[in-house]
C-alpha cells in the first residue's frame, strides 16, 4: 500500500457493505490482520471508526468488495497521517451526541449507533 492512491474520505458516502457483495476471499488471514489493526487505529482515529465498525461485521464471511473497502480505510489513512485526536484549552464542560440508523443493514434488518463524547471542544470519546 505504500504507492497507493491517497483517498479523502475512509468510506463510500450512501454505500452499505452487504454479505452477498463481491466474491469469498479464499484466505482470510490478511483481511482479518488488516481489520485488527485498523481496530486499533480508532482508538486515536475516531473519523474511522464507522467505516471499521463496518469491517469488522464482516469478519466471519468477508469477500472481495469488504477487502477493497479495507484497502479504502487504508488509502485514506494515507492522506491523513497528520490527522488525530488534539487537546485545546478551552471550557470542561462534557457534551454528549448520538445517532442511529434503525434497521439499516441490507442483509438482516440490525440497526447501527454512534456516538461523541466531548470534553469542551476536545473529542474523548
Amino acid at each position: 500500500m505504500t504507492g497507493a492512491k491517497p483517498y479523502q474520505s475512509p468510506c463510500i458516502s450512501g454505500k452499505k457493505l452487504s454479505k452477498f457483495d463481491g466474491d469469498p476471499l479464499p484466505d482470510s488471514s490478511l483481511y482479518r490482520h488488516i481489520v485488527g489493526a485498523l481496530q486499533i487505529c480508532t482508538l486515536t482515529r475516531p473519523d474511522i471508526a464507522f467505516s471499521v465498525n463496518q469491517l469488522c461485521q464482516f469478519l466471519h464471511a468477508h469477500t472481495t468488495t469488504h477487502f477493497t473497502a479495507a484497502k479504502r480505510v487504508l488509502r485514506y489513512l494515507k492522506s491523513t497521517i497528520e490527522h488525530g485526536i488534539y487537546f485545546s484549552k478551552g471550557s470542561l464542560q462534557l457534551y454528549g451526541y448520538c445517532d442511529s440508523d434503525w434497521a439499516g443493514s441490507p442483509d438482516d434488518r440490525h440497526s447501527t449507533t454512534g456516538y461523541g463524547i466531548f470534553l469542551g471542544p476536545c473529542l474523548i470519546s
